[in-house]
């Protein structure tokens, strides 16, 4: 048993990231969920009680629980970034099926989900979520609150920017550069590089839509 926790959201990433504390052993450290403007403070998901994230203020200082979020938008990465600021710890969770690399970093905060291959000098950033079958090979860099959704393939030196979507199955080639924003479309196979805050599509990838600022994007 670790520290207690809490996971911020209570939607379907969240419970997916509950199970894989309760996969790895460490069921007992989820104190509960938390929402912004939660509605029925106190119901029960999956076991596990939902709070207003103010419930925080519960606590003392000293006993100051981690958190983990479960991102999916520009508002809970607000949220997050504020928490931060408050002094509040990040966890970081693995489930034990990864396959990782002696010569992998994972900042704080971030969740790898079943299934997730990370070959060698792969650095993924803080608030990442890598999810069920993703592989990310040689040489590849995940900036912070980026991301990777079940059966993502990211070839070897590649970068992605801050706040990148990548969609299930999409597969990005060798040595592409995606910009800070930009959302990847489930399938898409990314042949060359992807400008910030735009959203790319198909086989091979082309740009559909570009937005004005994150706040603009779906996700």
């Amino acid at each position: 048993m670790g520290r207690s926790l809490f996971i911020l959201g209570a939607g379907g990433m969240a419970r997916e990231t509950f199970d894989v504390y309760i996969e790895t052993g460490r069921e007992g450290d989820v104190l509960g969920f938390l929402e912004e403007n939660c509605k029925i403070d106190g119901i029960l998901i999956n076991g596990k009680p939902v709070h207003d994230v103010s419930y925080l203020k519960e606590f003392a200082e000293k006993d100051k629980p981690l958190l983990i979020g479960a991102i999916g938008s520009t508002k809970r990465k607000r949220l997050i970034e504020g928490l931060e600021k408050e002094g509040y710890g990040f966890d970081t969770v693995l489930h034990a099926s990864l396959i990782q690399s002696k010569w992998v970093k994972i900042g704080a905060g971030s969740i790898v989900a079943p299934g997730v291959i990370l070959t060698c000098q792969v650095e993924i950033g803080r608030h990442v979520i890598l999810n069920v079958g993703a592989h990310v090979s040689h040489d590849v860099q995940i900036g912070d609150f980026t991301t990777i959704s079940p059966g993502a393939n990211i070839m070897g030196n590649s970068s992605l920017g801050q706040s990148v979507f990548v969609g299930a199955n999409a597969t990005i080639v060798e040595k592409v550069v995606v910009g800070h924003g930009a959302i990847i479309a489930a399938g898409a196979v990314v042949v060359k590089d992807v400008p910030a805050l735009t959203l790319v599509a198909g086989v091979p990838a082309t740009v559909k839509k570009v937005y004005k600022s994150l706040e603009t994007k779906p996700w």
